[in-house]
């Protein structure tokens, strides 16, 4: 018997497949920025609330900083969407 296919969608909504795209992702990061940091190119990023650069060699400086603004919502609570 063939093995079904698991999408993208069905995996994120899928709460016991979260450590392999957690896995997966962290991988992919850790890549990227080798390869940029390979090709001289710097990388930004948030780090808590700051926005960092790191180059190539390694020298991190705080670019900006960004205030954390997400709204607090409780367990259960409801809400109702409207256009505008």
């Amino acid at each position: 018997m063939a093995q079904k296919k698991k999408y993208l969608t069905y995996l994120e909504e899928t709460r016991k497949h979260h450590p392999v795209l957690e896995k997966e992702a962290k991988s992919s990061a850790k890549k990227a920025i080798s390869k940029s940091h390979k090709s001289s190119v710097a990388v930004t990023y948030m780090e808590g609330e700051e926005i960092v650069k790191v180059g190539p060699k390694g020298k991190k400086s705080v670019v900006g900083k960004i205030k954390n603004n997400r709204r607090k919502v409780k367990v259960g609570e409801k809400t109702t969407l409207s256009k505008k």
